[in-house]
């Protein structure tokens, strides 16, 4: 049996990752490149090197700016180096898709990337530094870029809508929006089918449900679980961009960048891995998934 090896155990995605894996009976094993001698505890019989670890966004803290680089960017071109003179054949790196310009409402593999944040810029320049290596004959080195990640015991992007509907209608009505996300045990299924089908060649896949989310649908499935019916009010644009920028002077938590997140679709294209894997769809079905999700938020009062 191939080993697998995986870094960033600690995180959400490794976690569940790493029970997948146990439930399934496949053979891996935690290492973390914070030991300065990390290549010395490699198993030799490695075959698939999945690479989770990363230093997430701090907003709140600009002298982090320079871990983003030495974790994201340069561990992750020192394991690549690894992988290239071992015996393992495949590499898995797991990047996002807010790479993507935030204007761009139809995202697929080859839409302009505009990192417009040192955490964003530190995961591009890793994707470069893997993409721009000569791969030997056998190796295969596989770019995830996976939409924003919800499901049980996390508080996603979804999180916030949720807890806003808790205290007050949902008064952007005006907007009917559609955001991909992706669902934890897509993301797990996804990256498990990878390592085990070695026809899928290197290259970049985004990841994401089968169906983008639908603002409206979403209020009225937060309604749903609390056995109410949606208040949803449509507030003139006029008036939500006023408030948004009273907001960017105040330092409001709602202003002109929240605005844009509520107003502009972002639909991912998540086609190419779904026809690499010979897939029709994703294994977790998105209206399902996000109701799981939401009756957990309601469950733990958060």
């Amino acid at each position: 049996m191939s080993l697998i090896v995986l870094t960033g155990t600690t995180g959400y995605i490794g976690q569940n990752l790493t029970k997948y894996f146990n439930s399934k009976s496949k053979k891996n094993k935690s290492i973390s490149l914070r030991f300065q001698n990390w290549h010395k505890m490699m198993p030799l019989e490695t075959e698939i090197i999945i690479h989770l670890a990363a230093i997430n966004l701090n907003p709140q803290d600009s002298a982090f700016d320079e871990e983003y680089f030495r974790v994201n960017t340069e561990l992750t071109s020192k394991l690549f180096r690894y992988f290239l003179n071992s015996n393992a054949k495949t590499f898995i790196f797991l990047s996002t898709t807010e790479l993507i310009d935030k204007y761009i409402t139809e995202v697929n593999e080859n839409s302009k990337v505009n990192p417009t944040n040192p955490f964003l810029q530190s995961k591009f320049d890793a994707e470069q530094f893997i993409l721009n290596q000569e791969l030997p004959e056998g190796k295969r080195a596989i770019i995830l870029r996976v939409a924003p990640v919800y499901g049980r015991e996390t508080k996603s992007t979804l999180h916030d809508t949720f807890s806003f509907c808790k205290r007050f209608p949902w008064f952007f009505g005006v907007f009917d929006t559609k955001q991909s996300f992706c669902y934890i045990d897509n993301v797990t299924e996804i990256i498990a089918q990878i390592s085990e089908k070695t026809a899928v060649t290197s290259g970049i896949y985004n990841v994401s449900d089968n169906e983008p989310i639908s603002s409206i649908q979403m209020v009225n499935w937060i309604a749903d679980v609390f056995d109410k019916k949606a208040k949803i009010i449509k507030v003139p644009k006029g008036v939500l961009n006023l408030f948004a920028k009273i907001g960017d002077i105040f330092k409001w938590e709602f202003n002109s960048k929240k605005l844009l997140e509520i107003s502009q679709s972002r639909i991912i294209n998540g086609n190419k891995v779904k026809e690499a894997l010979e897939m029709n769809k994703m294994p977790f079905d998105t209206e399902t998934a996000v109701l799981k999700t939401i009756e957990y938020y309601d469950s733990i009062k958060i």
